[in-house]
């Protein structure tokens, strides 16, 4: 359960944009709030994905490895960013790594919590649905920018010249 606090918070953000009071309050009666530690790891990659998660403040690292087991930070999430929301609409096991870059409250809202706010408004339901569709598409595109510029610095350095000058 969210405190009123926690719950204020909630209603500020995109991903719960559109949504009713009474949904707004549905997530904070099942929501459950999880303060970490620096370091503490809060998903593992390859695990089975129930829930995602909401930076109140702090920040998570997200971090991929590859198969030799070297790690890299692919992003880091602050206040009011959504991470694991894939889960929620792919049901595929995690696909990276998050872990807090000191410490970090974040809120936990698993796929029963998702249900319970169907059962009480499908139309904010569809909302938080198509919040976080548009929070995966923009992920995407921003990915898509950045795949374009390294694909051209890649070509610029092959060249032997660099892009744009």
């Amino acid at each position: 359960m969210l405190s009123g606090s926690d719950i204020d918070f909630v209603r500020g953000l995109s991903v719960f944009a559109g949504m009713s009071e009474d949904a707004v309050r549905c997530i904070g009666a099942h929501a459950n709030r999880l303060d970490l530690a620096g370091g503490e790891i809060v998903l593992r990659e390859g695990e089975p994905a129930k829930e995602m998660l909401v930076v109140m403040s702090g920040a998570l690292e997200v971090v991929k490895r590859n198969k030799a087991g070297v790690e890299a930070c692919i992003a880091t999430l602050g206040p009011g960013e959504v991470a694991g929301e894939m889960s929620l609409i792919d049901i595929q096991p995690r696909s990276a790594e998050l872990r807090a870059q000191g410490p970090t409250a974040v809120i936990v809202l698993g796929h029963g919590d998702i249900a319970a706010v169907y059962r009480e408004d499908q139309k904010s339901y569809t909302l938080l649905v198509l919040n976080i569709a548009r929070e995966i598409s923009l992920r995407l595109r921003r990915l898509d920018q950045l795949l374009a510029d390294l694909l051209f610095e890649i070509q610029d350095i092959t060249r032997g010249g660099s892009r744009g000058g």
